[in-house]
């Protein structure tokens, strides 16, 4: 008697089954990102844990970058939701600075984020056919729109161009403040031996909130 498949090991028919599907791959990606470097994510590896054949992983997603851009669109929704309910709650004096301490916070908070936006422009998107770039794209013009219109609102004094302009200089921030704030071994030593050098350690939150304080102030044109 031929042994009964497992759900996962079953051809996924119904939309709702590939749907399923595609987002066992994902969260498999997820937790395997969460503890390995880019490199040590394969396919193989992504499957393995979702409990598929490496052929179905690679029927959902054509390769490792292409899955690995499916995460930094979950997980920069999941940023925006966050951050455009935070603000439409935030009641402030001074809004030029709170706003900037709640994007920080909430970036912060997304750890997974920020390590897939450090790849995401040297070794996810270099890797894509341009229809997939093209559409990627317009979901981050889509993203950027969003984002700008929700702290154009908060910050009076703040247009939407102006908006959408400090949220590209967020995204620049985000990717080198994350590099900065994590360092390897190796340099994190030197820095603990050296004194003169730990002045040079950065926390993530802290220096984000500063910098991106300072953009919205000289963008008002406040001291």
């Amino acid at each position: 008697m031929t042994p009964r498949k497992t759900l996962s090991q079953q051809r996924a028919r119904s939309p709702e089954d590939k749907d399923l599907r595609r987002t066992h791959l994902i969260e498999a990606a997820t937790r395997l990102f969460a503890d390995a470097d880019f490199e040590a994510v394969t396919i193989e590896r992504v499957a393995r844990m979702a409990g598929v054949a490496k052929g179905t992983a690679y029927i959902y997603f054509a390769s490792k970058e292409a899955l690995f851009l499916e995460l930094v669109r979950a997980e920069l929704t999941l940023w925006l939701d966050a951050l455009t309910l935070k603000l439409k709650r935030l009641r402030a004096r001074q809004p030029e600075s709170a706003v900037p301490m709640t994007i920080a916070r909430i970036t912060a908070q997304r750890p997974l984020m920020c390590r897939l936006l450090v790849l995401l422009h040297t070794v996810i998107e270099p890797n894509l056919d341009e229809p997939s770039a093209r559409e990627f794209k317009l979901f981050m013009r889509s993203l950027l729109t969003q984002a700008s219109g929700a702290i154009a609102a908060r910050i009076p004094g703040l247009r939407v161009e102006e908006a959408e302009t400090f949220m590209l200089q967020t995204h620049a921030l985000v990717i080198g403040i994350t590099q900065l704030s994590n360092p390897r071994s190796v340099i994190v030593r030197v820095m603990e031996q050296d004194p003169k050098l730990r002045s040079m350690r950065i926390d993530f939150e802290p220096f984000l909130t500063q910098a991106l304080s300072t953009l919205v102030r000289g963008t008002l044109g406040k001291p």
